[in-house]
């Protein structure tokens, strides 16, 4: 069956919008010419640069895109949905610019062999429609480091010629392009050079490193045009189609979610815990984490390596991380814990549940399919579903695996029930692309030799597949992949994705939905237009806020609703000196105050423990838990990337779990003896904490462990902890450098420096305040702190009010001056704080929003 290929509006757009930028190019026949005594036939430039920015402009006006101020480079960008036709539409750009203006080397580099084996795969798919449409002939091949014959004739010869390459194929010194070879004047990239190739990016965000740009540029372009969903950086944006233009047209698929989880999140603030080790040079534990990071300008997802007393919003420069400050890291236990009470393990999930939670996805995807499959095989159209597996071995039933037969079983007990599978066995309804080292199959593949031959005989079991999945002659229907297919392979069949893998690290929202969201195709091979059909269902293991929320701030971070940046636009990090010298006149009230504040202070603490028994075990007996269910949500995603929920039950859990032991569990986490924590609960009433504690044992320990932590922390706060003044001093040269830098700076004039620095909005918003209402001020930087029993305690600003009269403060704002009622850490370091300020003799306010409320 061959997949009909129609002109499409948005797809005929982004094709002229790349080739009006070359209005008034001459076109010439071009025949090979002789340089340095070696044949070359190459591309040749002959419209002016001005030209170029003249057309540019009158299509990016056309577009409602921002212009380009000057052309820093002849790179254009164009941004394209995922399953909008971007392949297409590249393929059928260089065959318009070789019918308009007679260029004839053309060059796809891709980021991976998956895309690689994708591009070959619609190459060959979309010729005999492009021959029809342009009545000539061209040549497409892949780059062999091992068959130079096709470059020869790449270089040489006079018609028009595709060839497909891998970035990694010749980014580097010691690659067959780069060394000199026998047929070639010099190396292969030197004969290559003279052509002035036209460079096609697919996916350009991933050659964005300055090895790869090198290496692109080395191949002296004519031109390179970059083609993504999701690009990183825009150079000279000429045509853009969003993901929201892209679901509002019907472009793509509708997007549903039946969202599995447990009926508690850990954690609604992105992280995820990959690894937890001792490090080789301090011999302490140190955990690896996937976090959301601020860079530059942009949120990326990055995985950083956490020790103890780490900021994870310092770290990352992202403030959703605020009170996520390391406490504790255990290699022998691998967790994570920190000051705020989270506490994180390997996949953060128990697993009994995580299991409990993939045998349901399993069951609701084979019958979902079998619904959806009966219903869309009258309009003829074939039904697929993909899964995505988290461990190989989990699967396979030859690897002792589970998931594999657990299909099997369910396919054969919910088959009954649908003609089309009712006499069909499991084995010949389900196949799996899965890569195989030698005897072993793997899940993750590396970036070397052997290891990209396995890429590619893997990708070539799916792809020689990919339309003869789309016919009813073929039993197969359910897909089980690991990562082969999270790139670079999509079916516009696909209705159905279930995630068994854990989403939040091996994949992105944006990669899953896009291996499904191409509109349907029927057995002829035509497209499908209706919306009420065109609906792909995502069975995830995650609540169904955490999916929207994800997916919303990946598409926020990727430019959904962004202005764009100009070419190269790319914020620079700011610097800012000091203004005053420590012993200058403008600071002469500062000196007073800092006389104060370079007081460092030690704690001393008395806790009143029948008091605290006592009160702790009058806040148990207050603890109701959850019974411990599955929630099943089901969802639309729309159009701006929000969602709602039409349908919520709960599933009670089918198994038997081992208690864990809340006792050693507190003493640990505590630091309390196990008879004190005996003696709490005998007070509580062990028949009462007996029941709770069964009924859900995770949320109850960490309800417990909440009350236990902010009992002591109360106690403290009112009378059980006092400051002492000690014989040891802050350094101000030491505190206030000479110099600052950093992306988060504000220009001020009231200030220490020529600009503070700021790390959230509420402090940026302050100093604009400040600049105007007071008469000094200064950001305390993160080297200034004060000790705590919950860690070291960082204020926001000192100033300087113009009455002298109320003189000097300390203050730490905040975004509300509501405290929760249930306190986190850094309210009870506040509280303590309180304390440190009285004794040195400084006014202090916490909770600031505004500047005049001082």
């Amino acid at each position: 069956m061959q997949i009909k290929y129609i002109k499409q509006q948005h797809q005929e757009k982004a094709i002229s919008s790349i080739v009006d930028i070359f209005s008034g190019q001459v076109k010439k026949d071009t025949f090979y010419d002789i340089f340095d005594g070696e044949a070359v036939c190459a591309n040749e430039l002959l419209i002016s640069q001005e030209d170029i920015l003249n057309n540019l402009h009158q299509v990016q006006i056309s577009n409602n895109i921002e212009v380009s101020l000057m052309l820093q480079t002849l790179d254009f960008s164009v941004e394209m949905e995922t399953g909008t036709g971007k392949t297409f539409v590249y393929i059928k750009t260089i065959l318009e610019l070789f019918a308009r203006y007679g260029w004839t080397k053309y060059i796809i580099i891709v980021p991976s062999i998956a895309i690689k084996e994708g591009v070959l795969n619609s190459l060959s798919s979309m010729y005999e429609y492009f021959k029809n449409e342009y009545k000539f002939n061209y040549d497409y091949f892949e780059y062999d480091s091992s068959r130079l014959g096709n470059l020869k004739h790449f270089i040489r010869d006079d018609n028009l010629q595709i060839m497909i390459m891998t970035i990694d194929s010749f980014k580097r010194v010691d690659t067959v392009l780069n060394m000199p070879r026998e047929g070639f004047i010099g190396s292969p990239k030197e004969s290559l050079q003279k052509t002035n190739p036209i460079l096609i990016l697919d996916e350009p965000q991933n050659m964005e490193s300055d090895l790869s740009k090198s290496a692109l540029n080395e191949l002296n372009p004519l031109f390179t045009l970059r083609y993504s969903a999701t690009h990183k950086n825009y150079y000279n944006l000429v045509y853009s189609l969003g993901a929201k233009e892209a679901l509002e047209n019907g472009l793509v698929k509708q997007i549903d979610v039946l969202a599995l989880s447990e009926n508690q999140t850990i954690n609604d603030v992105y992280i995820n815990v990959l690894k937890i080790e001792i490090d080789k040079s301090s011999k302490k534990p140190v955990a690896s984490l996937e976090l959301i990071v601020k860079n530059k300008d942009e949120f990326t997802t990055k995985l950083l390596k956490i020790k103890g007393d780490d900021s994870l919003k310092e770290k990352t420069k992202n403030p959703i991380y605020n009170g996520f400050v390391v406490d504790e890291i255990s290699f022998k236990e691998l967790f994570i814990k920190f000051e705020n009470g989270v506490k994180l393990g390997i996949n953060d999930i128990n697993g009994q549940v995580k299991k409990e939670i993939q045998k349901e996805q399993i069951s609701e995807a084979i019958k979902r399919h079998m619904m959806k499959f009966e219903e869309l095989k009258q309009k003829d159209i074939k039904v697929l579903s993909l899964f995505f597996v988290d461990k190989v071995a989990n699967f396979l039933a030859s690897e002792n695996g589970w998931m594999e037969e657990h299909f099997i079983n369910e396919f054969d007990r919910l088959k009954v029930d649908f003609n089309s599978f009712k006499n069909i066995e499991a084995k010949d309804v389900y196949a799996y692309y899965f890569a195989k080292r030698k005897s072993d199959f793997i899940d993750e593949l590396k970036n070397n030799d052997s290891d990209r031959k396995l890429q590619k005989e893997t990708y070539d079991l799916i792809m020689k597949d990919k339309e003869k999945l789309l016919s009813f002659e073929d039993s197969h229907s359910f897909i089980f992949s690991h990562s082969a297919l999270k790139e670079g392979w999509d079916n516009p069949n696909v209705f159905f994705i279930t995630t068994l893998n854990d989403t939040k690290s091996q994949m992105k929202k944006r990669q899953i939905i896009g291996r499904g969201v191409r509109l349907a195709v029927d057995s002829s091979g035509q497209r499908v237009e209706d919306k009420d059909i065109n609906r792909l269902t995502v069975i995830a293991n995650e609540s169904f806020d955490e999916f929207a929320r994800s997916l919303q701030l990946e598409y926020e971070i990727n430019g959904n609703e962004k202005s764009y940046q100009k070419p190269n636009d790319i914020s620079k990090k700011k610097k800012a000196l000091r203004k005053y010298s420590f012993e200058s006149e403008e600071l002469k009230e500062f000196r007073e105050l800092w006389e104060k504040l370079k007081q460092k202070t030690v704690y001393e603490i008395t806790l009143d423990s029948v008091k605290y028994e006592d009160e702790v075990a009058e806040k148990l007996k207050l603890i109701e838990v959850r019974e411990k269910k599955i929630v099943k949500q089901f969802g639309n995603i729309e159009s701006n990337f929000d969602g709602y929920v039409s349908e919520s039950k709960s599933i009670k859990i089918g198994f038997e779990e081992e208690l864990p032991n809340i006792v050693e569990i507190l003493e640990k986490q505590i630091g309390l003896s196990k008879e004190t924590i005996i003696n709490i609960f005998e007070k509580a009433g062990i028949e009462e904490f007996v029941s709770e504690f069964i009924k859900n044992s995770d949320e109850y320990i960490k309800k417990a462990v909440e009350v236990f932590e902010d009992e002591m922390f109360e106690i403290l706060s009112r009378n059980g902890l006092v400051y002492k003044k000690v014989d040891d001093y802050y350094e101000f040269s030491n505190i206030f450098l000479d110099e600052i830098s950093g992306y988060d700076l504000e220009d001020c004039k009231k200030g220490l420096y020529e600009a503070e620095q700021f790390d959230s909005d509420v402090e940026q918003n302050f100093i604009k305040c400040a600049d105007v209402n007071l008469k000094f001020f200064t950001k305390l930087p993160k080297r200034f702190k004060i000790k705590t029993p919950l860690g070291s305690y960082n204020p926001d600003f000192a100033v300087i009010k113009h009455d002298e009269s109320e003189g000097s403060f300390i203050i730490e704002t905040k975004g509300s001056d509501k405290k929760r009622d249930s306190r986190a850490r850094e309210d009870w370091q506040m509280e303590y704080a309180k304390k440190h300020f009285k004794l040195i003799g400084l006014k202090y306010k916490d909770r600031i929003t505004n500047c005049k409320e001082i």
